[in-house]
């Protein structure tokens, strides 16, 4: 068990210290007609714009400087078509907003096909709502495993930005401090060893308050214009 647990983290830490980052939406949220028991459904008589929200908070806030994808499983009696939408804040302050394709899901694929949409880069935007939208009218659509992911940085930009920020002290206590010689804005977000985010995005001008984490291992995300790179950071 204990080297399966050590492997578990070697690879989460692995994926973290790409910049590559999983979010796991739960979209049981109805609102303006759908209905959700099991299966997700866009009835007759649902307004136009009727959709599902995701009611799982801690994968806020997101952004996409390189891009990234939604993937999951899918099951259909009869064929039908699904989309993401990505908002700036729950509505009415929904914008910037992004949206992807339509994803046409087959009823001749076989149960829980595996489906993927891209999602567009855009370097600056933060989103703290995430909506998932059925298409085809009354139409049983059951998903699973669904799977935000946002893009690693490219090597080049990620080995810039790592020379060019510096993070200190580390192992760190109360605070970390970072100098960059750039006139660009840092964005900076902290996750533990699962991959969950427990210091949300925000812009860093000298120090980051780690006061509210417990010793042990932590990665902190930097971004800066549309370079991105991920440093592991020590807590005591």
């Amino acid at each position: 068990m204990k080297k399966i647990t050590l492997f578990l983290i070697a690879l989460i830490s692995i994926n973290i210290a790409m910049a590559q980052t999983d979010y796991y939406p739960t979209y049981d949220g109805t609102f303006d007609g759908t209905t959700y028991a099991q299966t997700f459904t866009f009835p007759t008589g649902a307004q136009s714009w009727a959709g599902f929200a995701n009611n799982n908070a801690s994968i806020y806030s997101l952004s996409f400087p390189n891009g990234g994808e939604v993937s999951f499983k899918a099951t259909v009696a009869a064929d039908a078509e699904v989309y993401f939408r990505f908002e700036a804040n729950p509505y009415p302050n929904v914008d910037p907003a992004i949206v992807t394709a339509n994803v046409s899901l087959l009823a001749s694929n076989s149960a829980e096909t595996v489906y993927t949409v891209t999602i567009p880069t855009h370097a600056t935007n933060t989103y703290n709502s995430a909506l998932m939208y059925v298409v085809t009218r009354d139409v049983d659509v059951s998903l699973s495993e669904i799977k935000i992911t946002a893009n690693a940085s490219t090597a080049g930009l990620d080995d810039n930005l790592l020379n060019s920020v510096k993070m200190h002290p580390n192992p760190a206590k109360g605070f970390v401090k970072f100098s960059t010689a750039s006139s660009e804005l840092l964005r900076v977000s902290v996750y533990d060893l699962l991959g969950k985010q427990v210091i949300p995005i925000q812009t860093v001008k000298s120090e980051l308050n780690i006061s509210s984490l417990y010793p042990g291992v932590y990665f902190v995300k930097m971004d800066q214009g549309t370079k991105s790179v991920t440093k592991k950071l020590l807590v005591n």
